[in-house]
């Protein structure tokens, strides 16, 4: 049996602990300063919620794939495709708000 030290996801430390169990599955705590105690998991039940599958929805949707091909590809509902999107969008305009005020003042 090989142990392979567990790392958060966010801070890369490998001072994390156990923190219960929700339906069946370890949760994780991350115990530096960085995280202020961020909790995780190892394995996620949906696609949509492992690391980098936001990105890669911004990458595919930037380099001209349709909605429905991004969901295909990455394995998650074109509502959460969609969703993403959104949030982005909206995520810009308000940081175009934030600048445009500033050159107007």
């Amino acid at each position: 049996m090989i142990l392979v030290p567990l790392q958060c996801p966010f801070c890369g430390s490998e001072d994390v602990g156990k923190h219960g169990t929700v339906n069946g599955k370890q949760r994780y705590i991350c115990h530096t300063l960085e995280c202020s105690h961020r909790t995780f998991y190892t394995e996620y039940t949906y696609n949509a919620c492992k690391s980098g599958v936001k990105s890669d929805i911004y990458k595919q949707s930037v380099n001209g794939s349709g909605v429905r091909a991004i969901s295909r590809c990455l394995g998650i509902s074109t509502d959460t495709v969609i969703s993403e999107l959104k949030k982005r969008k909206r995520h810009k305009s308000y940081q175009q708000g934030i600048l445009s005020d500033a050159f107007h003042r």
